[in-house]
């Protein structure tokens, strides 16, 4: 009687373990993700919030209209490009994920401060709804995931202490005679 079993009469072979390429462990990097997933929406919905004006003809105040487009040039552009180059930077020398993950948040941040603006060129109320219903647990979300990462750092390094300083002592032993007398 044959085997009828195909993968018992083919030969086996041993798989081999590829290492993780620099490139695979960016990709995979969430925070890279995050950034790059918020940048998409805050471009979107801030070209929405454009084209919504120009459609419908909302004008905007000669002062105002400046100080729109100069918070946007000033701070919100470069914040986002830098971010996006320090993140392909990061592919090579990973120490710059830190700061590509700062530049982000600043550019979100900074986003969705802009768009608010916009809306608030569109009407002042739907500003004010839109800021207190989405800007504020955002903001707060934003505070506790910058502060977060420092905060971990502090606790590890006070748990460590805090681990030397409980760490039971070594005791030594001093023989003299026929008597034992232990030495703290």
């Amino acid at each position: 009687m044959t085997n009828t079993n195909v993968a018992a009469t083919k030969p086996t072979s041993t798989i081999e373990d590829e290492s993780s390429s620099l490139l695979r462990a960016w990709c995979m990097n969430k925070n890279l993700q995050y950034n790059f997933a918020m940048n998409i929406f805050m471009i979107i919905i801030n070209i929405e919030a454009i084209l919504y004006m120009i459609n419908h003809e909302i004008h905007v105040t000669d002062n105002y209209s400046l100080f729109l487009t100069l918070s946007a040039i000033i701070i919100y552009l470069p914040c986002g490009l830098g971010s996006c180059i320090l993140w392909v930077s990061a592919i090579t020398d990973v120490s710059l994920c830190g700061d590509a993950y700062l530049f982000g948040r600043i550019s979100h941040n900074m986003g969705f401060i802009f768009f608010l603006e916009l809306l608030y060129c569109i009407s002042p109320y739907l500003a004010l709804l839109v800021g207190l219903h989405l800007g504020l647990p955002c903001w707060l979300w934003y505070i506790t995931s910058m502060i977060g990462p420092s905060l971990w750092e502090g606790m590890q390094d006070l748990r460590n202490w805090w681990k030397f300083v409980n760490k039971p002592q070594s005791v030594g032993t001093v023989q003299r005679g026929y008597s034992t007398k232990k030495v703290y």
